[in-house]
């Protein structure tokens, strides 16, 4: 832990006994206000090879169009996770190609070319339903941490897709919320007073944005795969996914962590291997 972080809980550990509903409402909006990141060289080349549009008029995403002709069209929305962008997300890219796919890459609302500066995993979902509702029917989700679990949120809120396939989610957002304020050093009080924020906020308290909840009776093609080295989101929330979903299938992987995972020949496989 660097100093400057070390300061900053220890102002948070002052401030939650001192001020916590101020302390509580300054961390929920830091938690909701994603930074915008300088992409790297290799997503430059990849945003190259696709077709940047604006869904509309605040969302922009990238096209890319199958390889192989198909008689109907079959969508793939690709959904990037928390302070990531739609070119993170394209190494699913030629695999689909090949398949038939038009692939659909969505810069979520305050992320990559989208506009906005806040933003939350309800307003992802909703997004997602958005682009279903412009799009027409969608045939595959592939989600990576906050966009897979915004996509499990999405589908129990009405996104119809034939197959789902979520990459190192978090299976619980009120999970999630804690773990961050604790991280940030809030105590008791102004952590109970943070989740409040957030939920008023939204729109809709963390505890209703639980995706193993959500999911239980849903019956769409679900492939769940998380690393066993992932710092940010551990394991424990896709097991926990799987505890609620049998019907599921979960593929842990080793060493990848919570971003490598994106760029894996492993990972690749497996979805490959859910599709055909």
């Amino acid at each position: 832990m660097n100093t400057a972080f070390a300061l900053f809980r220890i102002k948070n550990q002052i401030g939650s006994l001192l001020t916590p509903d101020r302390t509580a409402v300054q961390m929920g909006r830091l938690f909701l206000t994603p930074r915008r990141y300088t992409p790297k060289a290799w997503e430059y080349d990849a945003e190259a090879t696709a077709e940047r549009f604006w869904l509309t008029p605040e969302l922009s995403a990238l096209r890319w169009h199958p390889t192989v002709f198909q008689r109907e069209t079959k969508i793939a929305l690709l959904v990037h996770g928390w302070e990531s962008r739609a070119t993170q997300m394209s190494g699913f890219v030629p695999d689909l190609q090949a398949l038939g796919y038009q692939i659909i890459a969505l810069d979520m609302p305050a992320h990559g070319h989208s506009k906005g500066t806040t933003s939350n995993v309800y307003e992802f979902a909703q997004t997602l339903l958005q682009a279903q509702s412009l799009l027409g029917p969608i045939a595959l989700v592939i989600g990576h941490s906050m966009g897979a679990a915004a996509s499990g949120v999405a589908v129990s809120l009405g996104l119809q897709t034939e197959k789902l396939v979520l990459i190192s989610g978090p299976s619980s957002i009120e999970t999630v919320l804690n773990r961050f304020a604790r991280f940030i050093g809030l105590q008791a009080r102004a952590r109970q007073r943070f989740l409040e924020v957030i939920g008023d906020t939204v729109g809709v308290p963390p505890r209703a944005l639980d995706v193993a909840e959500r999911l239980r009776t849903n019956q769409t093609d679900l492939l769940i795969i998380h690393d066993d080295q992932d710092q940010e989101v551990p394991l424990s929330e896709s097991e926990r996914l799987m505890s609620a979903l049998p019907e599921a299938k979960l593929i842990v992987t080793q060493g990848l962590g919570h971003r490598k995972i994106l760029r894996s020949d492993l990972v690749r496989k497996a979805i490959l291997n859910h599709l055909v």
